[in-house]
């Protein structure tokens, strides 16, 4: 017995249908899509140009030779006559320093006086008592009642005596210029030499005033290296003071031409060459670093100034119209233990092809490609980067 066709059941099998063709073009689309997608590359082509296998040193601008200017008495800060930028000469006045009498040093200076004083009375004294002993030696020497030794012996205390007059005269007044010094930092006879004005001791600019009026300062010796009034250079004799990688250090001679690029003055470039290389290396967060050194040439006498950040490139080799490629894509494949490069070329197809390369010198950007592709090919991009990403987009649009 045949069973009855009804609407109902005609119903459930046109959704059935409609469904099963909608879920068959959703995969459909899906596929297509991702298929598209993954067929989408950005692709480069290699350049022709000038490359240079370069060392580059990162550090900053110092003058050759800085003189850092210090008393040498300690006291106050007077006068400051200088301010940083200025242009001083060999022998110009920086600076004055007002002595602050110390209490104790004067009270000694001043006792000193009083037991010189002291000692030229008494000397004084005993010069007077023997000048009359003296003349009554001389008289009976004369009438004979003594020898001529016991006179001579006599003459000779006279003698005696009054050096030490003349002694404690000339230690009075060294202990009066003492006191002097102590109380004002100079004695008239030594005005010129007064320690008490600071002068330059050789031309150039002022880089640095680190004290104001009204501040102490404390002379260089011995024991302390003082305190510095202000430091001066040669601003037109300037090297470059950076460091190296070490692997980057064994390449290096003296002598070798090199760029300093200054970024404050707009990646300027000035030429230098390679004064020295340090022979140990320093630890700076666990990277070995080689300090290095280079006079900087200024042929215009541009005003640069002190601590500029700079960078020094010192040139290896330079090719010639090489055929350079982003380093970024190249790709690696193991082979017999070894690393082979290898960059996808596309096809006149739309496909990729993988093609071997042999690789030349590298600046770090982009790398020399000897054989295996030439200007013409097209490389993908197999690392896209954000920026990459966003021109796929809008060339899918167009």
């Amino acid at each position: 017995m045949k069973k009855k066709f009804t609407w109902k059941k005609a119903i459930y099998i046109f959704l059935g249908l409609l469904l099963a063709a909608a879920l068959f073009s959703g995969i459909s689309y899906l596929v297509k899509s991702n298929s598209k997608e993954s067929e989408a590359f950005l692709t480069r082509k290699p350049t022709v140009q000038n490359m240079d296998d370069k060392v580059m040193a990162t550090g900053k601008i110092i003058p050759k030779e800085e003189i850092e200017i210090k008393p040498n008495i300690a006291g106050i800060i007077d006068k400051i006559l200088v301010d940083e930028g200025d242009r001083v000469e060999a022998g110009q006045l920086i600076a004055t320093v007002k002595i602050i009498p110390n209490i104790a040093e004067v009270n000694n200076a001043q006792q000193e006086v009083l037991n010189s004083q002291l000692q030229i009375s008494n000397a004084r004294m005993n010069v007077d008592n023997m000048q009359k002993q003296f003349a009554m030696q001389q008289k009976l020497y004369n009438q004979g009642v003594i020898s001529k030794q016991e006179f001579l012996n006599s003459q000779q205390q006279l003698y005696s005596m009054q050096q030490s007059l003349k002694n404690a005269n000339q230690q009075l007044q060294t202990a009066q210029k003492r006191l002097q010094i102590v109380k004002t930092g100079a004695i008239p006879e030594l005005q010129g030499l007064a320690t008490t004005q600071i002068r330059s001791k050789a031309s150039g600019t002022v880089l640095e005033v680190p004290v104001k009026v009204g501040s102490q300062v404390i002379e260089a010796n011995s024991f302390n290296a003082g305190t510095t009034i202000c430091s001066i250079a040669d601003l037109n004799s300037l090297i470059f003071q950076g460091e190296i990688d070490e692997a980057q250090a064994g390449k290096l001679k003296q002598g070798m031409d090199m760029n300093i690029v200054i970024g404050a003055l707009q990646n300027k470039s000035f030429p230098g060459k390679l004064t020295m290389i340090a022979p140990k290396g320093k630890d700076t967060n666990g990277t070995i670093k080689f300090p290095v050194e280079g006079d900087v040439n200024n042929p215009n006498n541009e005003y640069i100034r002190a601590g500029f950040s700079a960078n020094g490139e010192i040139v290896l080799s330079s090719q010639k119209n090489a055929l350079l490629l982003d380093e970024s894509l190249i790709q690696y494949e193991k082979k017999n233990g070894k690393d082979r490069p290898f960059v996808e070329v596309k096809q006149p197809d739309g496909t990729f092809k993988k093609t071997y390369v042999k690789l030349g010198a590298s600046d770090g950007i982009n790398v020399q490609i000897l054989s295996g592709i030439d200007k013409n090919s097209e490389v993908k991009v197999w690392n896209p980067s954000d920026k990459d990403k966003e021109e796929l987009k809008e060339k899918a649009k167009k």
